[in-house]
Order: C-alpha cells, then structure tokens, then sequence
C-alpha cells in the first residue's frame, strides 16, 4: 500500500484522478477512494459543475463516477455511441436511465467476476469508439499506445491529448497542495483558459 497516497488531502487524491473533468477537457472519470471519504466526497465536489454517482462501495473502497452532465450527455447520446450501446443492451433514451445500467452491471461484475466486463465502460468514460472497439477485438491486447486508456487508432493525437491532460493534472493538483478547494482551481481554470 502506498502510504503516502493514504495520506493526501481528499482534494489531492481527486485532482489527481480527475483533473480533466474538473477542468471540462474530458466527460467523466473513475475516482477510486477509501471508505473513509465516502461523506466527504459530495463536500468536496461541491461547486466545481460536476455530477457524481457511486458505482460500487466495496469493503475498503468506493468507486465513483464523476462527470459533466452535459458533456457526457454530448459523448453518450452520440449516433456511434448509441448504435453501440444498443448492441450491449441499452434501451434506455436519457443519461440518467443509461448510468442506473451501467452501475448496476459495473456493481454486479465486482461481485462476480464470471460476470463479462463492462465495456461500455469506455463509452460512458469518453473514450474514442475505435479505441472502445479495438479493446474489445483484441481483448485488451494489441493495442498502439497505452496511457489513459489504451489506443487502437490515432496514437499521435491520443498522445497530444494524455499530454494535455497530465499537464492540467499537474497544475490541480499542485494547486490542491497549496490548499485550494476544488471548487476555486476549477474557477481558476476556467477563467485562465477562456
């Protein structure tokens, strides 16, 4: 275990896993807490724009799924998206409908890992379509370049955009450091890069 990690201020440890939702460059991330910040979370998000949802509370930790509504609403309900979705069996026609599913399956494939993995995983977290397919053709294998995600297609420009979204890391999460509040990097950010 890493112990310093344990010790982060919540801020920190959000920033760190987060920092391109927060700063509105990507729909939504997987945020992965110990138990003990369950309540602090929503504190914590509070006035930064974006939208939580629990998808699995486990014995030690908890996984969240942090979005922008909107921009995640632009991402899923896109043609290619839906076309693929429907394939995994969403019926569903609004955001909050298409999250209940995919939590419930995420929850269920926790529990039991017999239970096929949820790759529409990569929708919902705005991977590329190509990227989300090539994983599954390949069965997580073969793939060009790995950094957020692992890329089937376009390394060049996937590589541009990780670089982009671990330079606003940085920035985050240096800031979270100093003491700011996700909320006044968030600002901040906005208004530095309008």
């Amino acid at each position: 275990m890493l112990t310093w990690w344990y010790h982060e201020p919540l801020e920190v440890k959000i920033a760190n896993q987060c920092a391109p939702v927060l700063a509105g460059v990507k729909p939504s991330n997987m945020l992965v807490l110990e138990n003990k910040h369950i309540r602090d979370v929503v504190r914590v998000l509070e006035g930064t724009g974006l939208s939580w949802r629990c998808l699995y509370a486990g014995e030690e930790k908890n996984i969240w799924l942090l979005y922008r509504k909107e921009a995640m609403e632009e991402t899923v309900l896109g043609k290619e998206q839906m076309l693929f979705l429907r394939e995994w069996g969403y019926e569903e026609d609004t955001l909050e409908r298409m999250l209940m599913k995919f939590s419930q399956r995420f929850r269920q494939y926790r529990k039991d890992k017999n239970l096929p993995f949820p790759h529409e995983m990569g929708v919902f977290l705005g991977y590329p379509m190509a990227d989300v397919k090539g994983f599954i053709k390949y069965e997580g294998k073969n793939y060009l370049y790995c950094g957020y995600w692992k890329v089937y297609e376009n390394v060049e420009e996937r590589k541009e955009l990780f670089r982009t979204y671990e330079e606003i890391r940085k920035v985050f999460v240096e800031e979270a450091r100093k003491g700011k509040n996700l909320w006044q990097i968030t600002m901040e950010w906005q208004y530095v890069s309008a």
